[in-house]
């Protein structure tokens, strides 16, 4: 009996043809397996219950790191073969869906044993790997994904490492080296170079004395210091020209995560899986520097993924390790870059030569309600696709949108979201996205025929969106509403075919070309009804209204009818009453800048979301001290044809009048939360009974505030609500395009009816 079998999934990377050897030689199969493209490709031949046997062992077994899809198997004429081999990769056939390839792996337990092993040959060689670990879609350059296709091409395997690429652990391990062939350590400090172990031990000196390196790993450069010495991490924030954004830390193991934050069993697992993410968790005890963390209830914490990375750790303890950029620039990936760094504040560059394609930030995550919620999603992620349950009639490209920047590649029942780049307003940034995109598509072999984008006319993402689709289709681009996007994007996740989307963010441009961002959107399909929203208060200022929250307090106060405000409130007064640079703003994000302000937590946006976080820690803290909230309430005014209008101007005169009266600011702040999550219950019990929807979908930036979405998921589920968040991606703009990816797919389906 000889059969040809087609394995889709995750097979190649991963040790699967190997494995499939080893089945085969196990049951007597005679045959080959090859790669082909993203699959793999099998001819085997033996006696019926032989092959039956291993056709079983294909559906039910797999190497680690391995995700078999579906296995396809169809009878050939009887063919005999002297033994089960492996060949060489196939090439590439046009099959009707795109490849599923592997994201990079962290480094796995018997690597580790090996790396501490004094008579292993790879003893404290800092780039271990083998068939079921280490880099893979950071270095890979096309499919099928062979030695040949990598950056690994680069290095001759010694006669050691050629052996071992034969038989065992390692045989047709891609990335396999040691300490005579392969990537090895360089550190380059004032013009000094050391390698190998010296390299290692002049590194660990160097931050045992305060300094701050800048170390290659899997997807980009990281900085690294220690968190326990206040000049290294003030060095770090002198660097990066980052002042107070918290750092993340690297711990050796997870018991020195506990010896520092509380974890469940949820995030224990989060921590230890193959994507190895940052993940927040909440302090329990403050025994690093003030600098690392500063006023956050949480401290991002992960795991070492690399032999490098592990072997820093156990040497020194955990250290802080953050993104290799400068502010609003880029991670740095390429070597020429880093080592042109002339900047006192760094040490040396701790680095190897094994090149890297695809760059890719350390993913970020969380965990609630025992589910994991992606931040931002990036290496161990990406290029790992979500299955959707609609298929687009033709592939779409998804654009996304400008801050936080990603796009989304849809073919199938597979979107591809690209790992984050950053905001599309920098040059390189925004060349990075351009090259990302080339280079997905080739990887994947997808080509668009379609393209979605945002409906604001002023972004990147919008008019390379519109530039792509001219050369695709005469119809254009097809544009979506950003907060439609972002509740879509949740319906895509959990196949939905509607609900009420609750989208809470800073901003998007509105159908009425007002910037919205509180937002009840009654979703049905591929079509949305606005059905209720903040009343919208005129802001000045443009964009530095984002990052000015005196003056968004200003613009609110003015709103109010307030007569004082800060030394420039006249000024603020006279640009609104003119409309000077004035736009209507329905947003929540800047509801939460302007109270932070009022109630003098904060008042600048030194990053993204400080004054939210500040006024969410404020909260958090007249919660945790046994405090009750400040009584507040949002008013609910109804519009003609049914629109229903939050009346913020009202919220804000109540807190102004308890922060007169000499109210607890951290209690008003509490108030403050509590009063949005009544009325998002409020506003949905109304859609509720005119509507019968109950299903809700939570999304937008501002629901990274871990306690208005306790508040509000709590509230609704008590109610009879079924609430949907974001998981596999971000709640912020990280996720939009596959809710317009999912939206594209939706309006192909209606058309072609």
């Amino acid at each position: 009996m000889t059969v040809f079998i087609t394995v889709f999934g995750i097979v190649q990377g991963v040790g699967y043809r190997p494995f499939v050897a080893a089945q085969a030689k196990e049951l007597g199969v005679k045959g080959w397996v090859r790669n082909s493209g993203g699959i793999v490709e099998i001819t085997a031949s033996g006696g019926q219950a032989e092959v039956e046997a291993f056709v079983r062992r294909l559906h039910e077994q797999r190497p680690e790191g391995a995700q078999v899809l579906r296995v396809e198997v169809k009878p050939l004429p009887e063919e005999r073969f002297d033994s089960f081999r492996i060949d060489l990769s196939g090439k590439y056939t046009d099959h009707t869906e795109a490849p599923v390839l592997p994201p990079d792996i962290p480094m796995c337990e018997s690597c580790k044993k090996e790396l501490y092993d004094p008579k292993d040959r790879r003893y404290h060689y800092p780039f271990i790997s083998c068939a079921s670990c280490g880099p893979r879609y950071s270095i890979m350059n096309t499919l099928p994904y062979d030695r040949g296709t990598t950056t690994m091409r680069d290095f001759v395997m010694c006669s050691a490492c050629e052996k071992e690429y034969q038989a065992g652990r390692r045989c047709h391990a891609q990335t396999i080296s040691c300490h005579d062939c392969g990537p090895q350590l360089i550190l380059r400090d004032q013009g000094m170079t050391w390698e190998k172990e010296e390299a290692f031990s002049k590194a660990v000196a160097l931050l045992r004395n305060g300094g701050v390196l800048a170390l290659k790993g899997v997807g980009g450069y990281q900085f690294v210091c220690s968190p326990e010495q206040e000049t290294a991490v003030e060095r770090l924030r002198l660097l990066k020209a980052r002042e107070k954004k918290p750092f993340a830390v690297m711990f050796p193991s997870m018991e020195s995560i506990r010896a520092y934050c509380s974890v469940s069993k949820e995030e224990e697992e989060l921590l230890k899986s193959t994507a190895r993410p940052i993940v927040l968790l909440r302090i329990t005890k403050q025994a690093f520097c003030p600098q690392v963390s500063g006023e956050s209830r949480f401290l991002g914490a992960f795991l070492p993924c690399t032999g490098l990375h592990q072997m820093l750790t156990d040497t020194l303890g955990p250290l802080v390790v953050t993104s290799g950029n400068f502010t609003t620039e880029p991670m740095i990936y390429k070597d020429e870059d880093m080592l042109k760094v002339n900047s006192p504040f760094l040490s040396g560059v701790l680095y190897h030569t094994r090149r890297i394609l695809s760059p890719l930030d350390d993913s970020v995550a969380r965990v609630f309600a025992g589910k994991t919620q992606i931040i931002r999603r990036s290496r161990g992620y990406v290029p790992l696709p979500i299955m959707l349950a609609p298929r687009p009639k033709k592939p779409v490209l998804a654009m996304g949108g400008d801050l936080k920047s990603s796009f989304c590649l849809y073919k199938g029942d597979r979107a591809y979201v690209s790992q984050y780049f950053g905001d599309m307003e920098n040059f390189q940034i925004s060349r990075n996205y351009r090259n990302g995109l080339k280079h997905m598509e080739r990887l994947l072999r997808i080509e668009p025929l379609a393209v979605a984008c945002d409906l604001h006319p002023g972004y990147h993402t919008t008019a390379l969106g519109e530039e792509l689709a001219a050369k695709i289709t005469s119809a254009g681009a097809l544009k979506f509403q950003h907060h439609h996007a972002h509740a879509a994007s949740v319906m895509a996740e959990h196949h939905l075919d509607g609900c009420i989307g609750v989208v809470f963010d800073g901003t998007g441009y509105g159908t009425d070309e007002t910037v919205w961002g509180g937002e009840f959107l009654l979703c049905k399909g591929k079509d949305f009804v606005r059905r209720a929203h903040l009343r919208s208060v005129p802001l000045c200022g443009g964009d530095a209204v984002a990052k000015n929250a005196v003056l968004a307090a200003d613009c609110y106060r003015s709103a109010a009818g307030e007569s004082w405000g800060s030394p420039r409130y006249e000024m603020v007064r006279a640009a609104l009453k003119h409309r000077i640079n004035t736009q209507d703003s329905s947003s929540v994000g800047r509801l939460f800048d302007a109270v932070s302000a009022l109630l003098g937590i904060r008042e600048n946006n030194g990053y993204e979301g400080e004054c939210a976080i500040a006024l969410e820690n404020a909260a958090a803290a007249a919660k945790a001290a046994g405090k009750g909230p400040s009584a507040l309430g949002i008013p609910l005014l109804e519009k003609e044809g049914g629109e229903i209008e939050l009346d913020q101007v009202d919220l804000v005169s109540q807190i102004l009048q308890k922060a007169r009266a000499g109210g607890d600011r951290e209690r008003i702040a509490f108030g403050f939360h509590v009063a949005l999550s009544d009325v998002v219950l409020a506003v949905c019990r109304k859609i509720r009974a005119e509507d019968g929807e109950k299903r809700v979908a939570l999304s937008g930036g501002v629901f990274g505030n871990l306690l208005l979405l306790e508040q509000c998921y709590a509230k609704l589920t008590e109610d009879g609500f079924d609430v949907y968040l974001n998981s596999a991606v971000p709640c912020n703009d990280g996720g939009i395009c596959l809710g317009q990816a999912w939206l594209a797919a939706m309006v192909q389906e209606e058309n072609s009816k």
